[in-house]
């Protein structure tokens, strides 16, 4: 997955993949934006594709720069402000609900719940 560099303002954040159990998404922030608390069902990895974001979880903050990954237990809550203009690489183990509940002890938004598919057309 390459930065999206001078294209980034113009790119939104997209669902690149959702399956059952398994989603990748591409989360755009623009400098000063924030993504608010909240937390998934499942684990979750974040790589900073580009640019800083401020990350915030639990009472730990961080920044996250270029190429720094990280990695969230299930039903950890978690938020992120971008401090430049940013793009996250974010990975989701998508739970069964007996497992989320388990872990969670209720249903948590997933990052890509207010988002559609991009479909690519074939050529």
């Amino acid at each position: 997955m390459l930065p999206l560099g001078a294209l980034l303002e113009q790119v939104p954040t997209t669902a690149l993949f959702k399956e059952a159990h398994f989603e990748v998404v591409r989360i755009v922030l623009l400098a000063g934006k924030r993504l608010p608390a909240h937390a998934v069902d499942g684990p979750i990895t974040v790589q900073c594709l580009e640019g800083e974001v401020a990350f915030g979880m639990r009472h730990e903050h961080r920044l996250l720069r270029t190429l720094d990954l990280i990695y969230l237990a299930a039903g950890t809550t978690h938020e992120f402000t971008a401090i430049t203009n940013a793009s996250l690489l974010v990975t989701v183990v998508l739970l069964s609900p007996t497992d989320a509940s388990a872990v969670a002890g209720e249903r948590r938004k997933h990052h890509d719940d207010d988002l559609t598919m991009k479909q690519t057309e074939d050529k």
